[in-house]
């Protein structure tokens, strides 16, 4: 079997099918039910436009899907390392690549499942309103790149520093830094900085998406500049994780 094939579903086991996997699962679950209940419950934010509220479980979604990212990804070289079992893994007959896109498959598959188990809330708060589908599809189509580009730098950073506490904690840094438009909203970011930041972020890039095609319904061709955000964004994670990886030693 390919060995990209073979460390993808050693890690998507790990992750799915072990106490560790049920335990985000049911995390994850919990704070979807809790964040619905608020927003349909609270007398205030039921109040909110029903696409107002469909664009905050996106962007809650999304940064679930990079938190669990990081995390994972954090983990995958320097947690090997700890564990003794890097060494093995080195003199397997495995290129850089093959060991990036391999630990990337545990990822896939969790942002995967996190994804479907994601659409029946969204779904909950957003079935009486607007687009609803390019809900569902936007999330996947600038939700993955961004995700995905959380875990190539976890696993680049896991690579360098050789900690997982020193790759994890840089990692969550990043995050909650790129994350911040979330926090701040639109309005809050309209200075010449805050623009500047949103052109290059892409996680404003998925943010504003999700705003322009849910709240003001918005064709995807005005997105193409943003989609090409997230996917340059995924491009550079991508070699910064093959090269730190070729690099790194026992």
């Amino acid at each position: 079997m390919n060995p990209i094939a073979l460390i993808s579903r050693k890690e998507s086991g790990e992750l799915l099918m072990s106490g560790r996997g049920l335990a985000w699962l049911l995390a994850l679950s919990v704070i979807m039910s809790v964040l619905s209940l608020l927003l349909v419950s609270n007398t205030e934010l039921s109040l909110l436009d029903n696409a107002q509220v469909v664009y905050m479980v996106m962007g809650t979604v999304t940064a679930l899907g990079a938190l669990l990212a990081v995390v994972l990804g954090s983990d995958t070289v320097a947690g090997e390392r700890e564990r003794g079992s890097l060494m093995p893994l080195m003199l397997a007959p495995v290129t850089p690549s093959q060991i990036v896109f391999g630990k990337m498959g545990g990822q896939v598959a969790g942002w995967a499942v996190m994804y479907l188990l994601s659409l029946p809330y969204v779904w909950a708060v957003g079935s009486s309103g607007q687009n609803l589908a390019q809900a569902v599809i936007y999330l996947a189509l600038f939700g993955t790149p961004v995700v995905l580009g959380f875990g190539f730098l976890g696993i680049a950073l896991s690579a360098r520093l050789r900690s997982v506490r020193s790759a994890l904690l840089t990692s969550l840094i990043t995050l909650m830094l790129l994350a911040s438009p979330l926090l701040l909203g639109p309005s809050l970011r309209q200075s010449g900085i805050g623009k500047l930041f949103d052109a290059f972020n892409p996680f404003s890039a998925a943010v504003n998406t999700f705003d322009s095609v849910v709240i003001d319904s918005q064709p995807l061709a005005m997105q193409f500049t943003r989609l090409g955000v997230t996917l340059v964004w995924l491009a550079l994670t991508t070699v910064f994780a093959i090269r730190n990886v070729r690099k790194m030693e026992i």
